[in-house]
């Protein structure tokens, strides 16, 4: 089974280089200023001139959409990242561009309803459901396995959850997901840091 894979908020040219080398297909930076783990997008431009492969992400939470158009232009963007919550009554204004849509799920569960997520699909060519601000393991999929086939169905979904890595390969084969993001983080010195944790999963998936 062929995984769809998105480090997300990376930071630094170590996590970069690293994720490019597991041949990732996006790499997402945080250009929204003000907000954790913002990256100067000139900084970012500098680390994409050391990469090769990846679809580079621009990741915005509340950024107007019309600004949000404007970065993809002038920062030459292949993808851009939204919220559900903040951008989706103007996702038809990003016509055009590739558009990764948001979803963050809380401790209140999933905060639309299968025809929100439905109206939102058009627009989106792939949802991200991000369960980072909640406790999850795969029995909270499987408890309404038949609910999260349906929603993970409705377009390309990938899956932002700190799941145990054995677990993957099973959890995105019974969910139907198309794949995961993995997050970046800060370095321990400047270009070293341990990928043990992310390793795990990789070495899950049969990626080398």
């Amino acid at each position: 089974m062929t995984q769809i894979i998105k480090a997300s908020r990376i930071a630094h040219l170590t996590d970069a280089r690293y994720f490019a080398a597991k041949e990732v297909d996006y790499l997402g930076f945080n250009l929204e200023e003000g907000t954790e783990g913002y990256l100067d997008p000139m900084y970012m431009k500098a680390i994409r001139e050391w990469v090769a492969g990846p679809k580079i992400v621009g990741e915005f939470k509340s950024t107007p959409i019309r600004v949000v158009r404007e970065a993809a232009a002038f920062f030459g963007l292949d993808v851009v990242q939204v919220s559900a919550q903040n951008h989706g009554a103007h996702l038809a204004e990003l016509e055009g561009l590739e558009v990764i849509l948001e979803i963050e799920v809380g401790e209140q569960g999933l905060p639309f309803s299968i025809p929100e997520l439905q109206a939102f699909a058009p627009y989106a060519d792939i949802f991200l459901f991000n369960f980072s601000q909640t406790n999850i393991s795969k029995s909270t999929f499987y408890g309404e396995k038949g609910f999260w086939r349906e929603v993970f169905a409705l377009r390309p979904s990938l899956l932002q959850a700190d799941i145990p890595a054995a677990d993957w390969p099973e959890v995105l084969e019974t969910l139907g997901l198309a794949g995961l993001s993995l997050v970046g983080g800060e370095e321990e010195q400047v270009g070293i840091k341990s990928y043990d944790e992310i390793e795990e999963i990789f070495e899950a998936l049969g990626i080398a």
